[in-house]
């Protein structure tokens, strides 16, 4: 992928359930910024290959084209896919990796901002998840600690957070998730322009 700094891309990272998607369908909903999910992107590859999207399956497939095509290979799709339809901005949902990191910075350079989305209470995440009610979910509190266990030895996930330009804090009502992000737009954080 060549470096392409006419765009500007922000990519959002966080833990499981912490509203990853939820920043950018708002920035998508009030600013008109499309996005791209990593996780859509393994979904789809499931869906053509007739395999059950659970979290197991799911995490198999990344595991086997992070093997057969190199870290990263999700994020770079996405942003050839931002590449190809020209978008000014845009972003990705689901940067898991420091490699994913690394990549995006060296593709679109300053004009990448990741931003974390951070939940303090996994308790909170866990009675999201329990909400939004997906088939790849957990069921009990202690299957949900294991995925999120297995999550950072698979993605490293911690060290991709670290490397955030600006934190998020979705600990409360979505009213004041989407105050923060107007905040955040309007002080020129995140560029929807």
């Amino acid at each position: 992928m060549l470096l392409c700094q006419a765009m500007k891309v922000i990519g959002v990272v966080g833990e499981i359930g912490s509203g990853k998607d939820e920043v950018l369908k708002y920035l998508r909903d009030r600013y008109g910024v499309p996005y791209l999910s990593t996780g859509d992107i393994v979904r789809k590859m499931a869906e053509r290959e007739g395999v059950e999207g659970t979290r197991e399956n799911l995490e198999a497939i990344s595991r086997r084209c992070f093997q057969d095509m190199g870290k990263g290979c999700f994020v770079r799709m996405a942003g050839e896919e931002i590449i190809r339809q020209g978008w000014k901005v845009a972003g990705i949902s689901g940067v898991r990796t420091p490699d994913d990191v690394e990549l995006l910075r060296k593709t679109f350079g300053k004009d990448f901002i990741l931003v974390r989305v951070d939940i303090a209470d996994p308790l909170v995440r866990f009675d999201r998840l329990r909400k939004r009610n997906e088939e790849r979910d957990p069921l009990t509190y202690e299957a949900f600690q294991a995925q999120d266990r297995e999550e950072e030895e698979t993605f490293n996930i911690s060290k991709a957070v670290a490397m955030a330009d600006c934190t998020v804090d979705n600990s409360g009502p979505l009213e004041g998730l989407h105050s923060e992000i107007d905040a955040m737009v309007a002080s020129g954080c995140l560029p929807v322009k």
